[in-house]
């Protein structure tokens, strides 16, 4: 029987009027818990000793400024984690993780087989695999994955994020806290999955081809500084012209574009975030692009971020009755801390968007600064300031 539940988590030694008691006390101990709050959160997180009462396998990663369900934003106490319970008596779960050092690919490719092997099922695909690591170096992390298991597998989760990009951010397994982890979760639920994957921008007119790239700076666009030609682009949509340093804020409603698919028609775009503009005319992106590829200047509007979220999950939804017939049981939504941070003020609609479309379903958003996700032609893809929702399937009535 599946059932889902979210679960406001105090440090152990901390009260808040108005609250749960600090013990924590669960009817049953949950197959996985799946948690994010802030970093002093999730830092006390790692240090409670009573989590073995509540699940049997743990993964969890700080969120820019805490988390949000469907009782509202999880933002006012930086003690409280938001967790998300999977209690699923005939499905398997399990958890892995590695240091992000050395070969990266071949530590996820271990997290992974550890995390199968923890489930129970070291020979078997699962039916998704939720991804949860340090910023930085997720195509390695992919790209890990899947020299494992191949192409089959949906795979989505975030990067963990901070406050102030000062890079504190952190991850849990359960076991170990953790600054630079990859984290993997594999689901065997006994009840169908759907997801979707998108964004809210839109393209421009303005577009170019990668000449050249070191890393995530991209040099050269057309030849010419990467700096330079988004300036121009901007200044062409009537943006002001951006100086170096951290761009981060102004360019969040700007980011690039790659068109990875066609679906009746329409492109869909992976999206890259603009974060440094460097003096020697380098721009510093939250994900790779590479030599040859199209890059379009994309535009996004808050009022579509803030509604956009909505519509992820209702197209899951959706799906989930269509191939199914099912109604969701519980949902992970992630929900780029770039897109978050544009519409803070108006946060609580976001919020409620998606519970409009869920209504007493439960729910957790994590905040982060890298979204992975699965577009619909099945390929697996890293970007920014995305959009995802994983809708697990509630029983059958007479189940």
């Amino acid at each position: 029987m599946m059932h889902i539940r979210t679960l406001r988590i105090q440090e152990e030694n901390h009260k808040v009027p108005g609250t749960e008691a600090t013990t924590l006390v669960s009817p049953t101990i949950a197959k996985l818990a799946i948690g994010f709050g802030d970093i002093t959160a999730i830092s006390h997180l790692s240090k409670r000793s009573d989590l073995a009462k509540i699940a049997q396998h743990w993964l969890a990663g700080s969120s820019c400024l805490g988390s949000a369900d469907q009782a509202g934003i999880n933002n006012d106490d930086v003690h409280s984690v938001t967790a998300l319970l999977i209690d699923d008596a005939a499905g398997h779960y399990g958890v892995g993780s590695a240091e992000l050092t050395g070969d990266i690919e071949q530590q996820a490719s271990n997290a992974l087989q550890d995390a199968m092997d923890a489930a129970g099922k070291s020979y078997e695909l699962p039916k998704l695999i939720w991804c949860l690591q340090a910023p930085g170096c997720e195509e390695a992390v992919l790209k890990g994955i899947q020299t494992l298991i191949g192409n089959e597998v949906p795979i989505f989760g975030g990067s963990t994020a901070d406050n102030d990009v000062s890079g504190k951010w952190l991850q849990f397994d359960g076991k170990s806290l953790s600054s630079n982890k990859v984290i993997l979760a594999v689901f065997y639920p006994s009840t169908p999955i759907s997801s979707y994957f998108s964004s809210g921008y839109f393209s421009t007119q303005h577009q170019g081809t990668v000449t050249s790239v070191n890393k995530r700076i991209l040099q050269t666009i057309d030849h010419k500084p990467a700096a330079d030609v988004y300036n121009q682009w901007l200044q062409h949509t009537g943006e002001a012209k951006l100086l170096p340093g951290n761009i981060l804020m102004e360019s969040t409603l700007f980011p690039l574009g790659r068109e990875v698919r066609q679906h009746n028609n329409l492109p869909f775009y992976l999206l890259s975030h603009p974060a440094i503009l460097h003096e020697d005319g380098g721009l510093s992106l939250f994900s790779e692009v590479a030599v040859g590829e199209q890059l379009w200047l994309m535009h996004g509007h808050k009022a579509d971020l803030i509604a956009r979220a909505g519509e992820v999950v209702r197209t899951a939804r959706q799906n989930l009755k269509f191939q199914y017939n099912r109604d969701a049981a519980g949902a992970i939504i992630v929900y780029c801390a770039g897109c978050m941070l544009a519409v803070q003020e108006n946060l609580n609609e976001v919020q409620q968007a998606i519970r409009s479309e869920l209504g007493d379903i439960p729910f957790i958003v994590t905040f982060t600064f890298g979204e992975q996700g699965c577009f619909i032609d099945g390929s697996n893809r890293h970007g920014n300031l995305m959009i995802s929702a994983v809708l697990i399937g509630a029983n059958h009535v007479n189940e």
